[in-house]
């Protein structure tokens, strides 16, 4: 009995690997198996096709902390969501078939998207005090008693 083996061909053949060197100070713990993650199951240019709850059944983590996790690779600028289920690894860390293709990639970056940068821990930094501010005041107006309903007769008789 002889078995056929088919070569595999890998999508793309080059990639810089530098994702670790550059994520910053004070991320939370879960995202670095989900950027690495990421890394792993990409398409050329950076696109990753994955549900939450697929990435936390490969990882190893609740949904919550994959969450958490993607939300901070966001604020760093590392990751973008797409779509459900979609999201985009920055050119800086994604896998190209060609240098050249990365090279155009990164060239085509707007300036804020970039995680290279000298003030990127700042920029984390603010991304995130940002969020936890929106969320404080988001939870403060839920906090809020709800106004008495309007009694429409008593200003009829007015």
């Amino acid at each position: 009995m002889t078995i056929a083996v088919e070569s595999m061909v890998p999508e793309y053949v080059w990639t810089a690997n530098n994702a670790l060197a550059f994520t910053p100070r004070g991320m939370p713990p879960a995202a670095y198996p989900v950027l690495l993650h990421l890394l792993g199951r990409q398409e050329p240019g950076g696109r990753c096709v994955a549900t939450q709850d697929v990435i936390a059944q490969h990882v190893g983590l609740s949904r919550s902390k994959v969450t958490r996790g993607l939300q901070h690779l966001g604020f760093a600028q590392m990751v973008w969501k797409e779509g459900n289920g979609v999201y985009r690894l920055s050119p800086l860390i994604a896998g190209f078939r060609t240098p050249a293709e990365q090279l155009a990639a990164i060239g085509a970056m707007d300036d804020d998207d970039r995680f290279d940068h000298p003030d990127f821990q700042e920029r984390y930094e603010r991304r995130v005090a940002q969020y936890e501010k929106e969320r404080q005041e988001k939870a403060a107006r839920r906090q809020r008693p709800a106004e008495p309903p309007i009694d429409l007769a008593s200003r009829r008789r007015r």
